[in-house]
């Protein structure tokens, strides 16, 4: 292990303290509105800069993405952030005193005599390479501090006090309009005596510590570096004890002139680990600081070349203006530094991402509540899970499990090292107190505080954090992580200007050259490097005669080329420009495309913007990008229409949608049967995940994962940490994204978990109130006036589209629904549609009784089982897949559900009501025909069913029942069950035992015994049958109860097609069929023999966001899709409107309501208001006879047992 602090302090002085005073000189026309540096020919470049691109040094990302990200949405919403009550008022102490120096050096005077060279007093303090290990002067132990007798006394002294900020005593107002001096050209100009007038560089501010406060900073450090606390006090030596707040809306981060080289030496020299050494030879920890400081190095001389020279009347300069010459100087050729600040904004997007379950409900409270909530909102709007997975890239980027693991040296080394690293950083902590710029202070401690936050979070287990951070913390980690998004976002706009200017410059002399040389002979083009510097006159001005119309010299290619190609990348750089646009225009460039060239010549040199918007314009006809015309040449092959088409409408398939749709994706879904949802509709237990933001439940994604191992029965399998350890991010999507539409309200343990972890809504059921609130955020973005997602209902995929590689191209398709399926006057009963991705979502083939189906071929044993599935489980995906050589698995595994409810009044009916889970889960029992317990009810389905047969092989027909507490926990169920007669009500024990189900077999002493035995065994904890969980006990004497036969049924295939951890098909040979990906039930080998109740909602949406997410989106497209077939009217119409234009609804007769209850015209009465389903009833995941069974009469309780209110919000009544 080899280390070089002084290497990783280089960027840390430039950065936080800002040099001093760089030389100040003024281009540009007095009417501008900005002020430049005029740059010297030498650092003319043909391009702007060395722009910085690939990989980010230690992190799994690249800028690409990082800028990407930071684009399209994390800037955006941080900077909204950032103008909240919460966030920019910040408690912090700027007191403390300098304790390695005495004060001639710590009070450090801002000079007012510039130097030649701008980074002279830079240079001047780089060390240099070291030799030998050196003696540290300051402690890195992390535990030390000066003695107090060792401390100088020191006086605070206003550091400007010495120097004259203002040379006319007698105009205090003069509003920098002195006209016998050119301040900003002057070459001993001085900026300092602006700040006279507008603002002071050193805002004092009263730093009053409360006795409280003041315990809290004597707290016993964190010393033991095996213990998981000892990162707890990372920020201890940058104390947010004020009594008083900064508003740092009010201290913006600018320019002062300080000059802090005497900070940069002690944080350069001062500190060190036992070993030096260069950047290469760091070990990981010691490039994680470096790479840290280098950003936050970054991200403050940015925001100084941001704003730089202020405000002035004889420059027209209303507010502040950029140095961007200074911004060249020090990153024009160095674009690792830039890169730096990406990295430094990967490792704070990361620690936010481990925060998020403890952030996503943190009260940003200060007392007002609209601000209160408008914060909060926006804090959940950056957390969102979609947010998260749509950048998840740059969110996963930094991996802080990389950090100090045992080498050589074990345990003992390791602890060395943190202490040693922790040490350095107490210590430039520290050293941020002998900056006397209190501005300057104010933000370096800031971000300083805002990185040990980070660092923090990402070192300490997940339990302490949320007891770890205080408020100054995360402000301050919030707005750091703010600054650090402006600042790359400056970074391409600062080039941009430097670039216009270079571009002006060049243009003048190429335009004298051309005009002398017009009446010549075929004038040859000038070189760049022979062309002579401007003069200091020259001109900033755009409108050169030589770009005139009339002017009929035409710019040189190469310097057309130039130009062009210079646009281009400025554009590319922020973001202003797609990605697919930019590479078709890059390769036209390139190639010499005629058109881009007759662009470039006319209007790239003078006017990039109009060239890039032309330009644009031709590539989106495809008629860019193919070189010179050849009319031999082969039409281009058509490119994808959209990014993925879904084939089915579930839970997997509706969740990858929606987050491709969010993440900007266009998508077609295909669904054949009328209505969405298929049987995730019909869930109704709850979706299973880990809540990180309850700690009091003892659940784990490792405890998860155990159980699902141990439910499968195969051992370990790498899809199962994939669904386990994504369910967290699943339920944090299902609360934030859809939380206007569901509520996830409730929770509850089902058999097989080792801890409450399945979560439902107290209102609905949990499938069909999932699929209701994708839908209606798929129901906005069908409504866009250019929408990005088709949906397809009534339309069966038949065939998966291949190119000659084998890769999976696109879909075709036919309409199986009814006639009004199809677009009245141009009938479409089938069609292709071409897509960059195919993700297979169809279910299984639980419902497939025919001669050639799965479940006949692979378990023909089960064909005598009903099934809980609905009759559009046909296992249409596997057969698709399976065609194009896609690999089966485990298709044999087919689970049996134990509780399928027993209809005496619909005995051979097929397609059985599942009895949830859920109520066995809350304390159901199940019972034989005889009275008599039988089975552990919370082990897992294949166990239940197992002591089933061996209970009551003949008929399969048990009894399950529920005293009054636990039908209460689960009262949505239990109320449609009993609407759905398929439950029922018994007031005492003795008509329980009345029941006919026993057949006079049963007597209420039998029952009684049989439930005071389970009391029994709860006070004991276990019984017979293993049985470890008993919820809402008692059950003797606990009427009324709740009773219904359950029967074994056919409910879930286990088997199906081969997938990757990512959701890639895979063929038999372990490859990957390319463009083909799959989830839900239609994949095989994540459950093993046994699937675990309530994984089947988990598995559907984190393996469908998964997908969802990790598609590439946006390639070019140059073919619109088909036109898609109509469906038909998914609600209903009124049956009466108002009568007389009053806007009323008509009173409907009880009689004439009686007369609409057929396939032909079915009314249905909710809430005193009747609603026509008759063009709803094919699609109603239910089926039609649900709602034909109320026809003609009031369903008001049945709907509000099984649905929210706002499932109406489709029907007109």
């Amino acid at each position: 292990m080899v280390t070089r602090l002084a290497v990783l302090s280089v960027p840390f002085v430039v950065t936080l303290l800002f040099i001093g005073p760089l030389p100040v000189s003024a281009f540009g026309s007095e009417s501008g509105d900005q002020t430049f540096l005029p740059p010297t020919w030498a650092v003319q470049h043909d391009v702007a800069c060395k722009v910085p691109t690939g990989k980010v040094d230690d992190a799994s990302c690249d800028v690409d993405a990082v800028e990407q990200a930071n684009s399209d949405q994390l800037h955006s919403i941080l900077h909204e952030l950032m103008n909240t009550t919460y966030f920019r008022l910040i408690s912090i102490s700027l007191e403390g005193k300098c304790k390695y120096w005495d004060k001639s050096i710590s009070e450090a005077k801002c000079t007012a005599q510039t130097p030649v060279n701008p980074f002279a007093a830079a240079a001047a303090n780089i060390p240099p390479p070291p030799q030998e290990k050196s003696q540290c002067s300051l402690d890195t132990g992390g535990t030390k501090v000066p003695a107090k007798e060792e401390e100088p006394e020191l006086e605070e002294k206003d550091p400007y006090e010495d120097v004259d900020l203002d040379d006319d005593d007698d105009d205090e107002d003069d509003d920098f309009d002195d006209d016998d001096e050119d301040e900003d050209e002057s070459p001993n100009f001085n900026p300092l005596k602006y700040f006279s007038r507008y603002t002071k560089t050193t805002d004092k501010v009263d730093m009053e510590i409360s006795s409280r406060e003041q315990a809290t900073l004597e707290l016993e450090p964190c010393d033991n570096a095996s213990l998981p606390d000892f990162w707890l006090d990372m920020c201890r030596n940058i104390p947010t004890n004020s009594s008083d707040y900064v508003n740092l809306m009010l201290n913006p981060e600018r320019w002062t002139g300080y000059n802090g080289s005497h900070v940069w030496n002690a944080i350069y020299h001062e500190n060190c680990f036992e070993k030096m050494g260069d950047l290469e030879e760091m070990c990981y920890e010691e490039r994680v600081l470096y790479r840290l400081l280098s950003g936050m190095h970054a991200s403050i001389n940015i925001h100084i070349s941001l704003n730089y020279f202020p405000p002035s009347k004889r420059h027209n300069r209303s507010d502040w203006a950029p140095n961007v010459q200074r911004f060249m100087d020090q990153y024009g050729t160095r674009p690792e530094r830039i890169k730096n600040l990406h990295f430094a904004f990967l490792v704070l997007l990361r620690s936010l991402r481990k925060a998020a379950p403890y952030l996503y409900n943190y009260p940003f409270s200060l007392g007002d509540g609209v601000e209160d909530r408008r914060t909060q909102r926006m804090v959940q709007r950056l957390l969102d899970s979609h947010l998260m997975t749509s950048c998840g890239q740059v969110f996963e980027a930094f991996d802080e499990s990389l950090m100090f693991r045992e080498e050589e040296g074990g345990a003992t080394t390791q602890a060395r090292l943190k202490a040693q690293w922790k040490g350095v950083f107490h210590n430039i902590s520290t050293v941020m107190d002998c900056i006397s710029c209190q501005k300057c202070k104010l933000h370096g401690k800031i971000q300083l505080l805002g990185m040990g936050t980070a660092l923090k979070i990402l070192l300490l287990p997940e339990q302490l954090i949320a007891a770890s951070l205080t408020r100054p913390e995360l402000v301050a980690l919030f707005n750091t992580l703010a600054k650090f998004s402006h600042a790359i976002r400056s970074v391409p706009i600062l080039a941009q200007q430097f670039l216009q200017f270079q571009r002006s410059y060049r243009t003048e002399i190429l335009s004298e050259q051309l005009r002398s040389s017009e009446n010549s002979a075929a004038p040859p083009p000038p070189s760049v490097s022979s062309l002579p510097p401007p003069s200091a006159s020259a001109s900033f001005s755009s409108s050169s005669s030589f770009f005139s119309p009339s002017n009929t010299v035409k710019v040189p290619v190469d310097v057309a080329l130039d130009s062009a190609m210079a646009a281009l990348a400025a554009a590319g750089m922020a973001g202003r420009i797609p990605e697919a646009e930019e590479d078709v225009l890059v390769d036209g460039l390139l190639a010499r495309d005629e058109d881009l060239l007759l662009l470039a010549r006319h209007y790239a040199p003078n006017s990039p913007d109009r060239f890039l918007r032309h330009a644009a314009r031709r590539a989106r006809t495809g008629a860019i990008g193919r070189g010179p015309r050849s009319v031999s040449a082969p039409p281009a092959p058509p490119a994808p229409v959209v990014d993925a088409v879904v084939i089915g409408g579930g839970l997997a398939g509706l969740s990858a949608a929606l987050t491709m749709l969010d993440r900007g994706g266009r998508v077609v879904l295909l669904e054949k049967q009328g209505h969405l949802g298929g049987n995730s509709a019909w869930a109704s237990s709850g979706v299973n995940a880990v809540d990180v933001n309850n700690t009091a439940s003892g659940d784990s994604v490792d405890a998860f994962t155990a159980d699902t191992v141990k439910g499968a029965g195969r051992g370990d399998n790498p899809l199962i940490p994939v669904l386990t350890s994504g369910s967290v991010d699943a339920l944090a999507w299902l609360r934030g994204r859809l939380s206007e539409h569901l509520s996830l309200d409730l929770v509850g343990q089902m058999g097989g978990h080792s801890f409450p972890r399945t979560h439902r809504p107290s209102s609905g059921l949990a499938g069909s109130a999932m699929i209701f609130a994708i839908q209606k955020q798929l129901d906005k973005y069908a409504q866009e006036r250019e929408p990005r997602l088709q949906l397809m209902k009534w339309t069966k995929a038949t065939k998966l589209l291949t190119d000659e590689s084998g890769a999976v191209v696109g879909v075709k398709w036919e309409v199986v629904g009814p006639p009004s399926a199809v677009k009245e006057g141009r009938p479409m009963a089938s069609g292709e549609v071409y897509a960059s991705n195919v993700l297979i979502a169809t279910g299984g083939y639980a419902s497939d009784y025919t001669e050639d189906s799965l479940l006949k071929e692979h378990r023909p044993d089960l064909l005598k089982y009903a099934t809980t599935n609905n009759k559009g489980t046909t296992g249409d995906g596997h057969k698709l897949a399976l065609a194009v050589g896609a690999k089966g698995v485990d298709l044999d595994d087919v689970q049996v559900h134990p509780t399928g409810f027993f209809n005496p009044r619909d005995p051979d009916n097929k397609v059985k009501t599942l009895c949830a889970e859920i109520l066995r889960g809350e304390g159901g029992v199940l019972l034989d025909s005889k009275g008599h317990r039988f089975a552990n009810e919370l082990g897992t389905r294949d166990y239940v069913t197992g002591r089933m047969i061996e209970a009551d092989p003949e008929t399969l027909k048990f009894a399950q029942i529920m005293n009054a507490e636990a039908a209460k926990k689960a009262e949505t169920h239990i109320g449609l069950y009993t609407k759905k007669e398929l439950i029922r009500k018994f007031e005492t024990l003795e008509e329980l035992a009345a029941w006919d189900y026993w057949d006079g077999k049963v007597s209420a002493g039998t029952l009684e015994r049989a439930f005071a035995k389970y009391d029994a065994d709860a006070k004991t904890g276990r019984d017979a049958y293993n049985k470890t969980f008993f919820h809402n006990v008692p059950v003797s004497n606990a009427a009324p109860y709740y009773a219904g036969i359950v029967t074994p049924v056919i409910h879930y295939c286990m088997g199906g097609i081969a997938i990757s951890p990512d959701g890639s098909v895979l063929r038999d040979d372990g490859s990957a069929i390319p463009g083909l990906h799959a989830a839900g039930e239609v994949i095989g080998g994540l459950h093993g023999k046994n699937r675990l109740g309530g994984n089947a909602l988990s598995e559907a949406l984190v393996f469908g966001r998964a997908i969802g997410n990790k598609l590439e989106i946006g390639k070019e497209r140059a073919r619109q899709p088909p036109s898609p077939p109509t469906p038909p009217p998914t609600g209903g119409g009124a049956a009466e409107t108002g009568a007389g234009g009053s806007g009323g609804l008509k009173q409907i007769s009880k009689a004439e309501m009686a007369t609409h209850k057929t396939e032909e015209s079915c009314w249905v009465s909710i809430n005193d208001k009747v609603y026509d389903f008759t063009n709803f009833l094919d699609e109603h995941p239910a089926g039609a006879e649900a709602i034909l069974r109320f026809g003609g009469q009031d369903g008001t309780e049945i709907f509000e047992a099984i649905h929210t209110p706002e499932m109406l919000e489709d029907f007109t009544p």
